[in-house]
């Protein structure tokens, strides 16, 4: 059986955890700045979180981040926007103030559909 495959393209942001003191603080910001900073940015179509629980903290990710575009031109005019220039002031503020690191990548993702 032929699958359909959709194609998108998407960038992804890793982020290590806060202490446990500045979590609180990491959220508010995160969810009133930072986030509202990416759904700003030009053509994205889909913005998905995935927060670890705690559980999880040994792997040292704590919130792994998917912003979806319709190809990767869209995803280029984004990078080069105002609105990307201040996302990304954002998120080094995020580093410094919390201490926590950003690992970033970004390529075509193929959905097969299962």
């Amino acid at each position: 059986m032929s699958r359909e495959v959709e194609h998108v393209y998407k960038a992804i942001g890793i982020w290590s955890w806060p202490k446990a003191e500045d979590l609180a603080a990491f959220e508010q910001h995160y969810d009133a700045v930072h986030y509202p900073l990416a759904e700003k940015l030009p053509g994205v179509n889909r913005i998905t979180l995935m927060t670890n629980g705690e559980a999880g903290r040994e792997t040292g990710i704590f919130r792994i981040a998917e912003v979806y575009w319709d190809d990767r031109a869209a995803f280029e005019r984004a990078s080069e926007s105002a609105e990307w220039q201040a996302m990304a002031a954002d998120a080094m503020q995020l580093m410094e103030r919390f201490d926590v690191t950003l690992t970033a990548a970004d390529g075509e993702e193929l959905d097969r559909g299962y």
